[in-house]
């Protein structure tokens, strides 16, 4: 069974931009980050949660693809969507989609949960996976 997907709306602002006039590759991350922070701070996973417990998501690989440029005041929805989790290791789908319905980026990366007080990956917890799902 599939994983629900997330969706987040965001239009690109002059502050996205580089000196092409599109969105920069590393302002592209940011992107996807805000996306996933509201996809498990909505998911009671936020920051609080985090603090609380001493236990977060870190990114252990990322693949990111380039496929159409996006430019000023472009509304985009970017998806997030978790995969299989095996051991400590997951796996996140995420994909910048246009107002045409043209898929702009996609991402795939790995992740864990860290341990701040262990300092090292810890196998997932209920209210994670329950945030993630």
């Amino acid at each position: 069974m599939e994983n629900k997907t997330f969706t987040y709306k965001l239009t690109i602002k002059e502050f996205h931009l580089d000196t092409f006039g599109h969105v920069n590759n590393a302002t592209y991350l940011q992107i996807y980050e805000e996306a996933r922070w509201e996809f498990i701070t909505q998911n009671g996973y936020g920051l609080d949660k985090i603090r609380s417990t001493g236990k977060g998501p870190v990114i252990l690989e990322i693949n990111i693809r380039f496929i159409k440029e996006l430019g000023l005041r472009e509304n985009i929805t970017i998806y997030s969507q978790t995969g299989e989790y095996e051991g400590k290791v997951g796996k996140i789908r995420q994909w910048i989609v246009d107002e045409q319905g043209t898929v702009c980026s996609e991402v795939e990366m790995k992740i864990g949960l860290f341990d701040t007080k262990l300092r090292k990956l810890v196998a997932p917890t209920e209210d994670w996976m329950a945030a993630i799902k």
